[in-house]
């Protein structure tokens, strides 16, 4: 049986912590996994049974600091690798896949498998150290033996630096067995979902500037969720007047409850790698409107329309709505669309179930395990 490492920062909530627990629980049969962790925390169900977890002796300092680190992560992560004797080493996300390869740096022999989740010239531009990650990236990326991406635009971004050859395989989700059954809440108010981490990338503020245009009040808005933006975002809520009807809810670990009780998924970001959160909203058949952000939504919404660029309309994609980015103005005319337009609703919802089979768990954790 071969022996999988599998390293990423922690499974605490989020995208790629997700796609972690899915893969260790689809291939446990098959692999003896390995979970290695910088932060040993673990919010998702995982075959603990089956899976050993490790982490690496990480020092929380700031983020300059724990990129100088690297180098002594790689040293221990190497060790391990080599005393358990794994066959593949897989990571996620971005300073865990520079540990990954510098420990080929090191000498070691076996496979390195890196996923890169994030558009990480837009990540990293804004960051007065950016430009050294970025330098960071050119080096070392290239020394893994496979780059898996998310989205095709990923793939374009790496390839801005130079960096070639990668695989794009999407984010897998559960494809609920029956129709979802989705229902208005008990009081009959229209509900927006948002699920995403309070973070400046997200963009809540747009979504709440959004949410505050619209005329009818008789809805509302759950946001899932956790993060550093949290309670600047409650404070934002209480200056437009909007607190009454915007929920907090934080983390919560089964999002398709939550879904389910809603009308429309409404996702605000600048840049994504991906886009979990649509994906999931179209396996429970809920509407979804999301800015036309780099990279994913429009790659999910409207694949048909690659390179499409809006500038001050709404666009009425196959599978949902796209908006410009950083327009509260549009994207609230497309929430009060959805939310009026019972015909247009019903077609999504429809729809979405057709789209979500292209990301099924089964099929994207296939096109995973096989790279091992």
């Amino acid at each position: 049986m071969k022996k999988i490492a599998i390293f990423t920062i922690s499974l605490r909530g989020g995208g790629a912590e997700r796609i972690v627990s899915y893969l260790l629980n689809h291939g446990y049969k098959d692999f003896e996994f390995h979970l290695i962790l910088l932060d040993n925390v673990i919010e998702y169900e995982i075959p603990t049974n089956h899976v050993k977890v490790f982490q690496l002796k990480e020092k929380r300092t700031n983020s300059l600091l724990n990129v100088l680190r690297i180098p002594s992560l790689a040293n221990e992560l190497h060790d391990y690798l080599r005393d358990q004797n794994i066959d593949t080493l897989f990571s996620l996300l971005n300073r865990p896949n520079l540990i990954s390869c510098h420990v080929r740096k090191l000498g070691w022999n076996g496979k390195v498998i890196i996923s890169e989740r994030a558009d990480t010239i837009a990540y990293y531009k804004s960051r007065w150290f950016g430009s050294f990650m970025l330098m960071l990236v050119k080096k070392y990326y290239p020394l893994a033996d496979k780059i898996v991406v998310i989205s095709a635009g990923i793939a374009d971004s790496l390839h801005r630096l130079g960096i070639n050859g990668c695989v794009v395989i999407y984010n897998p989700v559960y494809v609920l067995d029956e129709k979802p059954r989705r229902h208005l809440n008990k009081d009959g108010r229209f509900t927006f979902i948002n699920v995403a981490r309070f973070e400046e990338q997200k963009n809540h503020q747009l979504l709440l500037k959004a949410f505050a245009k619209l005329p009818d009040t008789n809805c509302r808005l759950l946001l899932l969720g956790r993060g550093k933006l949290q309670q600047q975002m409650e404070e934002l809520a209480k200056t437009l007047r909007v607190q009454d009807r915007v929920e907090f809810l934080g983390f919560q670990q089964n999002v398709n409850d939550w879904l389910q009780r809603s009308d429309c998924f409404v996702f605000s970001s600048d840049f994504e790698g991906f886009g979990n959160g649509i994906v999931e909203a179209l396996s429970n058949g809920v509407p979804v409107i999301s800015t036309d952000c780099p990279h994913g939504p429009r790659e999910i919404l409207d694949p048909e329309t690659k390179g499409k660029e809006l500038r001050d309309e709404i666009d009425l994609g196959k599978y949902g709505i796209l908006v410009p980015v950083k327009r509260a103005d549009l994207l609230a005319e497309a929430m009060h669309k959805m939310s009026t337009d019972e015909n247009l609703r019903e077609s999504y919802a429809r729809l979405s179930l057709e789209r979500v089979k292209d990301f099924d768990i089964n099929k994207v954790s296939k096109e995973y395990l096989d790279l091992f």
